[in-house]
């Protein structure tokens, strides 16, 4: 891998302030395209197609794509001659503390699926969104098809109430500073086709709207040790999440599950109990004394 510094400019990558990138950030641009689903979808990409998508020099781009295959964190198929990610970089991820805490968390999404026979989602805090990491799903439901692998905004989440309540009034207040108004991530890569409800959410606030108004909800959020989100991703689904602790004391995640808002009706804690019992169990195999 190349250790030189290459000036780039901002009109590279629009709406990112690029001033300068080594040879490992530039392998990462080619790592992080060969992880989109796109990718994962065609078998792949050829040389041409990456330097496309990431703009570089198709030279530059063979070079980097030789000595990542040579290290294993690439693969090459012979017939196609497209890239793939290579074995040693699922050995990697195989050991990240996400991967682990998703593997982790199967059986308490399992648990709560047969409880609530709702579809249960582990979700991870993402600058100003959340990421669902691990989805088990039920027989039924409104929304798995339009949300699954999407980065939500965070206030809109039970997940991001919940996780955001477990920071200390600092923290919430400098998250609040970079992440109050939620940005869309940089669109560097070709990403999954986002439909008219993703955009909705882009588009429109929700209810919380103020830093004032977060320190309200997170108050409510710790006093009852759930969050709550009613019609704030589809007016038909409320969702309950309770945060994930590690054995530092650290919120990791939060567990979530959602309901048909008509058959619930106000009984929102019923959810909240459902979430803390799974989020509770989670946290203790990660360590954490409670």
């Amino acid at each position: 891998m190349a250790n030189s510094v290459v000036h780039m400019s901002t009109s590279d990558y629009p709406g990112v302030m690029v001033t300068h990138t080594s040879g490992l950030v530039r392998d990462l641009e080619v790592l992080e395209l060969l992880g989109t689903d796109e990718a994962f979808d065609q078998g792949g990409y050829g040389v041409q197609e990456i330097a496309a998508f990431t703009r570089r020099d198709k030279g530059q781009v063979s070079r980097v794509c030789k000595t990542l295959a040579q290290a294993g964190v690439l693969s090459r198929d012979r017939v196609s001659k497209k890239y793939q990610l290579g074995h040693r970089m699922f050995a990697i991820a195989l050991r990240t503390r996400e991967a682990h805490l998703a593997t982790l968390a199967q059986s308490n999404l399992l648990e709560l699926v047969a409880q609530s026979e709702e579809s249960a989602h582990l979700t991870v805090l993402r600058g100003g969104g959340v990421l669902t990491i691990r989805t088990e799903l039920s027989q039924h439901t409104l929304r798995d098809g339009s949300m699954s692998g999407v980065t939500l905004p965070a206030l809109r989440t039970a997940s991001g109430r919940a996780i955001l309540a477990t920071l200390t009034n600092d923290e919430l207040e400098a998250w609040w500073e970079e992440h109050g108004v939620y940005r869309t991530p940089p669109a560097q890569y070709p990403k999954q086709v986002e439909g008219p409800e993703i955009r909705r959410l882009r588009r429109q606030p929700g209810s919380i709207r103020s830093l004032s108004g977060l320190r309200r909800v997170v108050r409510a959020v710790r006093k009852v040790g759930y969050a709550v989100s009613v019609g704030e991703l589809n007016p038909d689904i409320v969702d309950a999440a309770a945060p994930v602790f590690d054995s530092t004391g650290q919120a990791v995640g939060a567990i979530a599950v959602g309901a048909v808002r008509e058959r619930l009706g106000s009984h929102f804690e019923l959810m909240g109990e459902a979430v803390v019992t799974q989020a509770s169990k989670l946290s203790l195999a990660l360590g954490y004394p409670g």
